[in-house]
């Protein structure tokens, strides 16, 4: 029956056409003859066809007005089943009218038989050409929407309760972060007690200002850190600020003439309060090893997110903490058997340099050492300052390649990377995965990707170069350390390649360290010689500027001609003599290191964190210096990839 009044439903118009067609027929028959049978049979098809004309339309409207009961379609019980669960049901024919719907449908106020099925809900499109599950809003009402073309039937599960809850979930979900104020201390430490009752109060009452207007709970723990607890619904609004507060204490620091930033480590969707506090500490240390002056946001199911880094950070005149360090390092050397020391492909003279100073340190203490080096992998500069040490006696059998590396290594060697903190740089990623015990110490700016589970972590993104960290470490070892003339001079152009020649990232412990290398002989002619290019690098280096565009008015682009290499070096000296430009706050120099591969080299002034966009690129580096590479790419795309980047920076700026 059910069947029979679905068919006369879909074929209603065509039964009745034909039976008006019928009736007509035979009445302009009977009006041509005067025959007793033809009046009979005029009049016995004009009832017949009258009565199932009126029956077929009583029948069709009972079924639009009451329909077909889904406990008769599908059964009582799983009737019952699909009121409870929510489930509603639309049936519709081949031209997607809706021929029925189920009662929770009706009951919900949605009478929709005889309507256009994407009339009603255009966005249901989709499930006419994917099998997926649509979210659709109805009377106030989501569902979740599934199609079953076979058999032309609309699954609808009514969520909103469900929405509601999650939302409301969501909402209320517990969020940890700790707060830091940078620098307090060397700051507190230098003004008078009025200008340090200035500075304390104007700097609380902001961020106790900022935490009441957000509803978030502030607890002060020490001088310069504070407790954050609020939840999702206010993180939402702390991101769409893109968290003010940042701008707003450097705001403050300036009136009162004080270098002071913020950094904060926020900690969130972690199942457990105890996860929550681990992953907000870990945030934060992540924040100060990048500089400071950002926010740093660790997430259970997302990737890590940046807020700030728009300042430099500023230089630690407290030398603590390398004291610390290497009387760890002390340690670490003396109960390792051998020490390799590796740095970073494409090795430039900071980390050659670096690696240098290291050997040196460990060649103290009767340790076995070697430097890793790859020559596949050095620039330029780098690989003539190696073929000439390699030649000298006293470092035969001292670099070594990193398969006769791996052939060393032992349970109880010791790896010390530096001037690289992730593994995908480092000169041989194979070193690492077999070396148990591992030390890092960088002067980048850490990254997402990071070495794993390091035994010692030194990095410090305030200082120069690796050659600074190191050649401060000299004061703290058990005896001197001891140069040569060429190693101190090696050294002292590590720093100069990082600071370009004095001119960026130097502090007082640049020079201090300068010093000290110039104290063991450092030949500063010697040094610059090392940094100077054949005739064929110049014209190279001239042709390059002379592709220079701007770009967003204040930044410069240029590119290397596409069927020629060139190093990474070259790029960056480039960036650095574009940047002397008038009016230019940041330049990115972009060219083939081999096939496939594009290097990009960023600098900047003060105004622009190049490290932030080089790492949305895959790269890193600091806030004034830094740089990527695009695998597979070509430079028309890297240029394009590149521009979206700047674009993205700027405007999450607001500029």
């Amino acid at each position: 029956m059910i069947e029979l009044s679905k068919t006369l439903f879909k074929y209603r118009n065509a039964v009745m056409f034909i039976l008006l067609v019928e009736f007509i027929i035979v009445v302009s028959i009977s009006a041509l003859t005067t025959s007793s049978f033809i009046l009979a049979l005029s009049l016995y098809i004009f009832v017949k066809n009258s009565i199932m004309i009126a029956l077929l339309y009583l029948l069709c409207r009972q079924f639009d007005q009451e329909q077909v009961d889904i406990s008769t379609v599908l059964g009582e019980d799983v009737g019952n089943a699909c009121i409870f669960g929510g489930i509603g049901l639309i049936m519709y024919d081949e031209n997607r009218n809706i021929m029925w719907t189920s009662e929770l449908l009706k009951e919900l106020g949605m009478d929709l038989v005889g309507q256009k099925l994407l009339e009603w809900q255009p966005g249901l499109e989709i499930l006419f050409e994917e099998e997926s599950v649509k979210m659709i809003e109805a009377n106030k009402r989501r569902f979740e929407v599934f199609n079953n073309a076979s058999s032309r039937v609309l699954y609808l599960r009514d969520v909103t309760d469900f929405n509601e809850l999650s939302e409301s979930y969501h909402n209320e979900r517990a969020v940890f972060g700790y707060l830091s104020i940078d620098n307090y201390d060397d700051t507190i430490a230098s003004v008078d007690e009025q200008k340090m009752a200035m500075i304390q109060s104007a700097v609380r009452n902001d961020i106790s200002k900022w935490a009441s207007d957000y509803g978030i709970v502030l607890r002060r723990f020490k001088s310069d850190g504070y407790i954050l607890v609020f939840n999702e619904q206010i993180y939402d609004s702390l991101v769409h600020n893109k968290f003010d507060i940042l701008e707003l204490i450097k705001e403050e620091a300036d009136k009162l003439g004080v270098v002071l930033t913020l950094s904060m480590g926020i900690a969130r969707k972690y199942d457990s309060l105890k996860e929550l506090e681990e992953m907000s500490g870990s945030a934060l240390n992540l924040a100060f090893s990048r500089g400071g002056d950002q926010v740093v946001i660790k997430s259970m199911d997302e990737q890590i997110r940046f807020f700030g880094g728009n300042s430099e950070a500023s230089s630690k005149n407290n030398k603590v903490r390398a004291r610390v360090i290497a009387k760890t390092l002390r340690s670490l050397i003396k109960s390792s058997s051998n020490v390799m020391i590796m740095g970073h492909k494409q090795s430039d003279l900071d980390s050659f340099g670096g690696s240098l100073g290291m050997y040196k340190i460990v060649q103290s203490y009767g340790i076995p050492a070697n430097i890793i080096i790859d020559g596949n992998s050095l620039e330029d500069k780098t690989g003539r300052v190696v073929s000439e040490m390699k030649q000298q006696e006293a470092y035969q059998g001292v670099m070594i390649s990193p398969n006769r590396a791996i052939e060393l290594t032992k349970p109880t060697t010791l790896l010390i990377i530096v001037d690289n903190h992730k593994p995908s740089l480092a000169i041989d990623h194979k070193v690492i995965d077999v070396t148990k015990n591992v030390v890092v110490i960088d002067h980048h700016r850490r990254g997402e990707e990071f070495i794993d589970s390091p035994v010692l972590t030194y990095m410090e993104p305030t200082s120069s170069s690796t050659v600074e960290l190191i050649t401060e470490l000299f004061d703290y070892q058990e005896s001197a350390i001891k140069l040569t003339e060429e190693e101190a001079t090696i050294m002292y152009a590590g720093m100069l390649v990082d600071t370009n020649n004095f001119r960026a990232r130097v502090g007082v412990r640049t020079f201090q360290s300068a010093t000290k290398l110039k104290e063991q002989g450092a030949n500063v002619c010697t040094a610059y010689e090392y940094l100077e290019d054949d005739f064929k690098d110049v014209m190279a280096r001239i042709s390059i500027m002379q592709t220079a565009y701007r770009y967003q008015n204040n930044i410069l682009i240029a590119y290397n001609n596409e069927d020629t290499y060139v190093s990474r070096a070259l790029l960056a000296k480039v960036g650095n003599e574009l940047l002397a430009t008038v009016g230019i706050d940041a330049v990115f120099t972009l060219g083939y290191i081999e096939e496939g591969e594009v290097a990009i080299s960023a600098r900047s002034s003060r105004n622009i964190n190049v490290q932030i966009i080089m790492e949305a690129l895959g790269g890193g580096g600091h806030f004034s210096m830094a740089a990527c590479q695009l695998h597979d790419y070509k430079l028309d795309d890297a240029t394009n990839e590149l521009e979206v980047q700047i674009s993205q920076y700027l405007e999450e700026r607001g500029e």
